[in-house]
């Protein structure tokens, strides 16, 4: 048999254009002899639509697309997911709705559960994620609450579909990741299978990098215990749940009986390959793209979320706050490479406390990358504003004015974003950006109001070494972005005490603070100060090599345990205080690791 894998962009909330892409593959299979064309999970609504689940009219309209693309199926069969509803409601007073495998064929839908007089015409997935971004169990029930309700188990009622020719195997996204589960479909359905069958796994899996690695372990070892083939067909395209944005990279794949990855599909792009299935053995004639690795496919996931959320937020230009450094050095490359360098309007704002070396690195940039350029300086509307309110008291107080010292720096961020890139923005029809990285988000080092606004955060996934090594791949073949950005140190000059020419610069220490705000927050375990100060306890050796830092290096900053807790007592007392508040009022941030902040990582005010 022929097998067209349809790796297409699945549209959240958009039934109607999903299925004008799956009519157009379903034509493409045909024209390719296809015999069955397997569409991702979620194909019809889309995967991260929160509460959207909760308007019947959404629901129905996917529905209905489900029936039309059952009429597609007279020349060829067709599996895909979507959602299936029940007519009775579910535990939360709403709809019952599962996330499900539909197989068309004939223009009919095959019955996929057979079991003590129940039937139904849709597999429910078995096991639904709730961790990380993932929340199914808020919206959906499940192949195990259907055998609850059938006083059965989940064996008796999952079961692969016959052919004729072979079995096909169903299973859905996290149904394959089922290594914590008691339930594993796979060892079920393998249970009823031989070879000569064929197994499948429809997911709307969002990127991570390195998830590839895993993924192939993951279906490998599917497909191996098996001794029958995997077809692992994913999503691409982005998706978002309000406070994270991800990629869905696609990266389907065909695994042979002994679990090897024979092909792969290019990531970060729509596409159809034929899979010739014949005698239980799987090949590909299609030659497979080479992959970028590391933080060049970080790099290449990072545009590509950029230029599909932009378009899809309908903004086709914008500013971002040049500054010299490097985070807004590299964020200019990105939006560059994703919406043209001709619709990113740079702007370099300085103060006296800004270096020539800065200033002249952000006009630098702006050359090298072709960009429009302005310099608008803010000490003049800094000067007025505090003016203005040394003039001004209170009644009933008689607290002063006085803009100074901190309440001076952050002046300064406030103007620079809240006013004069949102004002520029406004004039010249275009959004602007939030520039913040994953360490000063970390322990609230930005200004609330200020640098943290923004239509969305493209580096806020990435720690402060990540954005280095990203400008380094950035200049791989030329200077993109100016030596100058990556030699100084990081620092906001916004007072004296951060002059780049002398060497000063951010009170975080890199790569240390990396590796210890990683450890608190990143850990699947999710660790606290308590287990950082046992780390410590049994000395700097073990401390460093646990968390990943050059022991040479870290002895340059630290001489005693009593130095190291004093900062890491710092550091969490901001991790777990203000920067908690700043943090949960960021814009979307770009999501490429195993844990972002945001709605994958769910925080509470306490304190």
């Amino acid at each position: 048999m022929k097998i067209y894998i349809a790796q297409m962009e699945v549209i959240p909330g958009n039934p109607e254009k999903n299925f004008s892409a799956i009519q157009k593959f379903v034509e493409e299979g045909i024209a390719a002899g296809a015999k069955l064309v397997i569409f991702p999970e979620m194909a019809v609504p889309g995967y991260l639509l929160s509460d959207l689940w909760e308007e019947n009219s959404f629901v129905e309209r996917c529905l209905r697309i489900n029936e039309s693309i059952c009429e597609l199926s007279e020349k060829v069969d067709i599996l895909f997911g979507s959602v299936a509803k029940e007519k009775e409601n579910g535990e939360n007073g709403r709809a019952l709705l599962y996330n499900a495998a539909f197989y068309a064929s004939h223009g009919n839908f095959k019955t996929l559960i057979d079991f003590g007089g129940v039937k139904k015409k849709f597999l429910p997935k078995t096991l639904l994620p709730s961790y990380r971004e993932f929340e199914e169990p808020r919206y959906f029930s499940d192949l195990r609450k259907l055998a609850q309700t059938m006083n059965v188990p989940v064996s008796e009622i999952l079961s692969p579909l016959d052919l004729g020719e072979f079995k096909l195997g169903i299973t859905i996204c996290e149904d394959g990741w089922d290594s914590l589960y008691k339930i594993k479909p796979f060892e079920i359905l393998q249970k009823k299978m031989q070879a000569g069958d064929l197994l499948v796994n429809i997911s709307c899996s969002p990127y991570t990098q390195g998830k590839d690695r895993a993924r192939d372990r993951v279906f490998g070892a599917h497909a191996k215990n098996a001794k029958i083939p995997l077809l692992y067909v994913n999503a691409v395209g982005t998706q978002n749940n309000g406070k994270n944005i991800y990629a869905f990279e696609g990266d389907s794949s065909v695994y042979d009986a002994k679990g090897k990855s024979i092909f792969s599909l290019p990531i970060f792009e729509e596409h159809g390959s034929l899979v010739n299935f014949e005698n239980g053995i799987v090949s590909v004639s299609e030659t497979e793209a080479p992959r970028k690795t590391g933080i060049a496919e970080v790099h290449q996931a990072l545009v590509y979320m950029i230029r599909k959320n932009l378009a899809r937020f309908g903004i086709r230009k914008i500013v971002i706050g040049a500054s010299g450094g490097i985070d807004s050095a590299v964020s200019a490359v990105l939006y560059s490479e994703a919406i043209g360098h001709e619709n990113v309007f740079l702007v370099n704002m300085p103060t006296r406390f800004n270096s020539n070396t800065t200033k002249n690195a952000a006009k630098d940039l702006a050359e090298n990358l072709g960009c429009p350029y302005m310099v608008a300086p803010i000490e003049t509307v800094a000067k007025t504003l505090c003016e203005s309110l040394a003039a001004d008291s209170f009644v009933r107080n008689n607290v002063k004015m006085d803009v100074v010292g901190i309440h001076y720096e952050n002046l300064q961020a406030r103007l620079r974003s809240a006013a004069f890139l949102a004002t520029i923005a406004s004039v010249v029809g275009a959004g602007f950006t939030c520039n913040g990285n994953k360490s000063e988000v970390s322990v609230g080092y930005c200004t609330l109001y200020g640098d943290t606004s923004g239509v969305m955060c493209a580096l806020g996934d990435l720690w402060k070494t990540q954005v280095y090594e990203l400008a380094r791949e950035i200049n791989a073949e030329r200077e993109v972005i100016p030596q100058a950005s990556i030699d100084i140190p990081a620092s906001a000059e916004l007072s004296d005490a951060q002059n780049v020419d002398e060497g000063k610069g951010d009170p975080i220490i890199y790569p240390y603070h990396d590796k210890l705000f990683a450890f608190w927050m990143e850990r699947w375990q999710r660790n606290g100060i308590a287990d950082s100060e046992e780390l410590l306890s049994k000395g700097f050796e073990f401390y460093c090599a646990q968390l990943g830092v050059d022991l040479e290096f870290f002895k340059t900053k630290f001489r005693t345990n009593e130095d190291v807790m004093d900062d890491m007592r710092r550091w969490w007392h901001r991790y777990k205080g203000i920067a908690l508040a700043k943090r949960i009022q960021m814009p979307p941030i770009l999501s490429v690791s195993r844990r972002a902040f945001g709605f994958d990582y769910r925080e509470s005010q306490l304190g």
